[in-house]
């Protein structure tokens, strides 16, 4: 029988249930992390975002867990709880973004390898990662490949959003389009979601878009007479949307999805970093 599995949010309208103010300290002090030095803010999408990492830190505690794309392992912080937090980067992604003085467990694509062996992790979280990735359908066969039976992947990814680490930079995949993805995986279960409403979603492209074409048109004056009645109109219209996400959003900033692979889970050994490296990498 499969492990229970349930959305990461639910209902035809949602809203994140953290950060509130009876959070746990070990909770307060990854929301300070997250909101200010990270700078996220506390918008709605933010709250999303921040309430999606804490199930994946709460689903991989006491279990092996693979940031797959993790870059400059931003939210490492978040599984200081996990049997092992193993990163993987590909290695252009080290060279462009300037990362070599930063350590990895496994240095290869993740859309052509994961070298770990099959069914060895519990969970895989990628965040702001699978845009950039050339073949996301291999990947997502790697991440099904690895997990244990049971074993859940998370992903965050932007939908509503412009081109950016340019060129390595090549989808935005609708709502219908990754879960059709994760379905031909082989994941017994999906869910994804909107991680904001449009009015944030369409806002923020919208700002972008007025300052990269005025820019481009050498209107600098005209663009600081007019950014600052555009972000007050958005800040308006954010500020009264920013209590809930319809579940059927058209225009969100991106998707937060999780899907888990058919089966059950079970315990997993009380081993060292050392001896998880040993064991599980190919």
């Amino acid at each position: 029988m499969d492990d229970a599995f349930a959305p990461l949010f639910a209902g035809e309208r949602f809203a994140p249930a953290r950060p509130h103010a009876a959070m746990p300290a070990d909770e307060q002090r990854l929301w300070d992390y997250f909101s200010r030095q990270l700078g996220w803010g506390d918008r709605l999408h933010a709250r999303i975002t921040f309430d999606f990492l804490l199930q994946v830190r709460d689903f991989a505690r006491g279990k092996p867990v693979l940031d797959a794309g993790a870059g400059h392992q931003r939210y490492r912080p978040f599984f200081d709880d996990a049997a092992v937090y193993l990163t993987q980067e590909h290695p252009g992604g080290i060279e462009f973004k300037r990362m070599q003085g930063i350590s990895y467990d496994l240095v290869a694509p993740i859309d052509e390898r994961i070298p770990l062996k099959s069914g060895s992790l519990a969970a895989i979280v990628s965040t702001s990662v699978l845009e950039h990735v050339r073949w996301p359908e291999r990947f997502l066969a790697e991440a099904h490949r690895v997990l244990h039976p049971g074993g859940r992947l998370y992903i965050h990814v932007p939908f509503a959003h412009d081109e950016h680490e340019v060129p390595y930079d090549y989808q935005r995949p609708t709502r219908y389009g990754l879960a059709a993805w994760l379905q031909t995986a082989g994941f017994a279960h999906a869910s994804v979601l909107p991680s904001s409403n449009s009015t944030y979603g369409a806002g923020a492209y919208l700002l972008t878009a007025v300052q990269k074409e005025m820019l481009a048109r050498g209107q600098q004056q005209r663009l600081a007479d007019i950014a600052p009645v555009l972000k007050y109109c958005l800040d308006l219209a954010n500020g009264a949307t920013d209590d809930a996400v319809d579940t059927a959003t058209a225009m969100p900033v991106g998707w937060v999805a999780v899907a888990q692979k058919a089966g059950t889970l079970g315990e997993f050994p009380a081993w060292s970093r050392e001896q998880w490296l040993q064991q599980i990498r190919e």
